[in-house]
């Protein structure tokens, strides 16, 4: 490691607050977050052209889980958009994006995440596993006459669907899938040090002067609660 490389060096105190005294580790995890919400939109489309080449998609039921699906996707997105719309400038000029937002969506995203993948899980049913073995298997003169036929959809070829259910399992299933799950549900580390970093964050200033200021009011404004202990 060249020594113009090296901007730290023995000193302990600036290597812990590089992280706390600077918007360093935000900046990190706000493009990262960026990263996941753009994911998380592919993901989505994934889900719902499943569901169109299954023929599922006007089922209520199936609406009622993409409804889901696509609640906490927005709620990440939202928590993205947040970050930068509640941003700070500090005294420097320097720019910090919304702690509570970032680290608040952090917190959650392992839990967010497993219940994601598994609403995709229970959306695709059978069909990730009941796939052709092979490629080949298309071009197989024994077997390419059945696949053609019964693994169509009503809306898409026999080789438009597979290719389609086997994205989906790349995405969920494979050794590839779980690992990025894996990564995603320790991207920020242990959830409870991400949930602390949002307990130092957050205004409770703001959240208890709603309460003292509820706990002042004169008693002929509590009348509409005469048992009302004060």
């Amino acid at each position: 490691m060249p020594w113009e490389h090296v901007f730290i060096y023995r000193n302990l105190q600036v290597t812990r607050d590089q992280w706390w005294k600077t918007p360093a580790h935000m900046y990190g995890n706000l493009q990262a977050q960026a990263r996941y919400t753009t994911k998380l939109r592919f993901m989505t489309g994934l889900a719902k052209r499943m569901n169109e080449l299954t023929g599922n998609d006007s089922n209520p039921a199936v609406q009622t889980q993409m409804g889901e699906l696509t609640s906490l996707v927005s709620l990440v997105e939202s928590a993205l958009l947040a970050q930068e719309v509640a941003a700070e400038t500090d005294e420097n000029g320097v720019l910090w994006p919304s702690r509570t937002a970032l680290y608040s969506v952090m917190a959650l995203q392992s839990e967010l995440n497993s219940r994601m993948i598994e609403i995709i899980r229970e959306l695709s049913g059978a069909g990730m596993i009941t796939l052709p073995s092979s490629l080949q298997d298309f071009s197989n003169s024994e077997t390419a006459d059945d696949i053609s036929k019964y693994y169509r959809s009503a809306s898409a070829s026999a080789k438009e669907r597979v290719a389609l259910m086997r994205m989906a399992w790349d995405f969920i299933g494979s050794e590839f899938g779980n690992r990025h799950q894996q990564y995603e549900k320790f991207y920020g580390g242990a959830s409870f040090l991400v949930k602390q970093n949002v307990n130092r964050s957050f205004d409770y200033g703001r959240a208890t002067k709603l309460v003292e200021r509820a706990l002042a009011l004169p008693d002929d404004d509590l009348k509409f609660n005469p048992g009302l202990d004060r």
